[in-house]
């Protein structure tokens, strides 16, 4: 959906009240789904001056400790928040937090503090300013806003070393004691969101972020509506406005009138009836009308989500994120990566569990492994290149892997192999380590290894890759972007990422005739296993398995239920033939819109675009 922002003056008059009752209307970027109404509370960042000061030597001693000791304080400040964070969302969104606390464990930033105290005899709070401005300048000059994200981190943390070293209130203003306000703001940081209580906040409205930014996870785990990408919303409004929160269509309107608020009763109405009719598909098995069986697995970040997998119908995992274990100062151990592997592999048992190797690079920040400082990290040094280069930090995880693998359901995922030299260095490291392991008394059961297709050389070379891979998982979200040039997250080409562009979709098929041909089975992990025109066309291209948010498999279900694998195989020829994704998606749009409409899954897929 595209953002616009659009003040009182520019609306048309059919769209607003009289104008001094300011009703505003304006559509932004459906972050969390959901409908709520409730009085505006603004948040406004306090703003910090910093001077500059050049000390006695006298005072180096007592600057720096008020530096280290602003760290201590905003580190246990941190540290509660992240531990509120798992009891009311889980480990996944704490992840936000454990991230704060690596940052302000890194050495060269604290380093870099200490060093202009001392050496070049600043005070603290001037050496804080210079040092976390250069790391957050560093993010926000990589064109991500994946990348952006980590700089609001780092600002939230700015503010709280800040506060701490001024040992005053909070950075933001605390949200009003009573209950069901909405959140406006500019800019909004996770440990805001988190210090609120239950059912304090009924929705957020703010001028930036997306669908993947951090305040966006948080808000979907906590069943809060939000809409982003407001542009300058924020000033639009005061205190105390009546607002009403859209976020599964990404609207907000202000002041509403008595027929909005009546349209609003209906849609919450609506997504109330979905919410619980989707959780009836839990139980019923994701077959087509007429017979195919689609495996539908779920995606994890952390251990605990494996408890809840198959409560919304999944019957495995389709990806597993390693990466989060080293989200830390110091790498994990062995014993402490065999020991979250197990847990999952025993939760899950005899389900299988597909886990990728560390995918570390790119736009994740893991400890002593950091792209950040490259020209293009996402096709920089990341994945598996970084863990054959680094074998012991490969070796470690894959013993534990094994080690952990004493249900026999583990199937080890490869993320962006390009070549069978790769696949096959990496083959080898996993037979090496099975060899020790056996060689040292342990038992150590077969398990099976998959590529992960997400660049356009695997596609290339995959009849190649077919012959000595186990199984195809296809990371859509980077098999998109690599292959049409691509960034999803630039706004300025948006429009662009196209999932259903010609390209695409022969790239998908290239890869499943592939696989068949040697006997593989072939699962799509991106976000197009959760998207409802993409599914009919990822069950006619013969995909076997789909996998994604827990949340999305009940919905996705449902729409495997509803088709005929023989229309969807039809549509899927005829689409082939076509040459742009403009033609596909008008096409697909004729054919199964309305369909997909009366399944009555709309406040949880999206809107169904023409």
């Amino acid at each position: 959906m595209t953002t616009s922002t659009r003040k009182l003056a520019d609306l048309p008059q059919e769209n607003r009240n009289l104008e001094e009752k300011s009703r505003i209307v304006l559509v932004g970027v459906p972050a969390s789904p959901g409908f709520a109404m409730g009085k505006v509370f603004p948040v406004v960042n306090r703003e910090v001056t910093v001077v500059e000061e050049t000390i006695p030597e006298s005072r180096i001693t007592t600057e720096e400790q008020l530096f280290l000791k602003a760290v201590s304080r905003t580190a246990k400040e941190v540290a509660q928040i992240k531990e509120i964070s798992e009891s009311r969302t889980g480990l996944r969104d704490s992840l936000i937090f454990a991230t704060h606390l690596m940052i302000l464990q890194d050495p060269g930033l604290v380093n870099g503090v200490l060093d202009k105290i001392k050496q070049e005899r600043k005070n603290a709070r001037w050496a804080m300013h210079v040092v976390l401005s250069e790391y957050i300048d560093k993010f926000e000059k990589i064109d991500s806003p994946a990348m952006r994200d980590k700089a609001a981190d780092l600002r939230d943390l700015y503010n709280r070393l800040m506060v701490a070293m001024e040992d005053s209130g909070p950075a933001l203003e605390e949200v009003s004691s009573s209950n069901g306000v909405v959140l406006v703001a500019h800019e909004l940081v996770p440990s805001l969101l988190m210090a609120v209580k239950p059912g304090q906040v009924a929705a957020i409205a703010m001028d930036t972020g997306g669908r993947t930014s951090h305040v966006a996870i948080l808000a979907r785990s906590l069943q809060i509506p939000a809409v982003s990408g407001l542009k300058n919303f924020a000033g639009l409004v005061k205190a105390d406005d009546t607002i009403i929160v859209d976020g599964s269509g990404g609207m907000v309107v202000v002041n509403p009138n008595e027929e909005d608020i009546r349209r609003f009763h209906e849609r919450q109405e609506v997504f109330e009836r979905q919410r619980r009719e989707l959780y009836t598909m839990r139980r019923l098995e994701p077959m087509t009308r007429d017979g195919k069986y689609i495996t539908l697995h779920a995606n994890i970040e952390l251990p605990s989500e494996s408890e809840k997998v198959t409560d919304f119908g999944a019957t495995g995992i389709g990806l597993y994120r390693s990466e989060f274990l080293f989200f830390r100062k110091d790498a994990p151990t062995e014993e402490e990566q065999r020991d979250a592997y197990k847990q999952i592999l025993e939760t899950m048992a005899p389900c299988p569990v597909t886990i990728r190797t560390l995918d570390a690079g790119g736009d994740k920040l893991v400890s002593g492994i950091s792209a950040s400082n490259e020209a293009n990290p996402f096709m920089g040094w990341r994945s598996i290149r970084v863990c054959l280069d680094r074998e012991d930090i490969f070796c470690t995880q894959l013993r534990a892997l094994l080690l952990a693998n004493t249900q026999g359901n583990l199937r080890i995922l490869l993320p962006m192999i390009s070549g069978l030299a790769e696949l096959r260095r990496a083959k080898a490291c996993i037979a090496r380590c099975r060899e020790e392991l056996v060689a040292e008394g342990h038992e150590c059961a077969e398990v099976k290894v998959g590529v992960m297709i997400e660049v356009p050389a695997a596609v290339m070379l995959v009849d190649l890759l077919a012959k000595e891979a186990d199984f195809f998982s296809i990371g859509t979200n980077d098999l998109i972007q690599f292959t049409l040039a691509v960034d999803r997250t630039n706004e300025l080409i948006t429009d662009m990422f196209q999932p259903h562009h010609p390209a695409v979709l022969n790239m998908i098929n290239q890869t499943v005739m592939a696989a068949h041909r040697q006997g593989i089975p072939v699962a799509v992990c991106g976000e197009m296993s959760a998207d409802p025109m993409s599914v009919l066309l990822l069950v006619g291209l013969g995909i076997d398995e789909l996998s994604m948010t827990p949340w999305s498999v009940m919905a996705t279900k449902k729409i495997i239920r509803s088709i005929n694998f023989e229309d969807v195989r039809e549509t899927v020829l005829n689409v082939l033939q076509m040459d742009d994704a403009e033609s596909v998606n008008s096409y697909l749009h004729k054919k199964y819109a309305q369909t997909i409409r009366n399944l009555g899954i709309s406040s949880f897929v999206g809107q169904l675009d023409k």
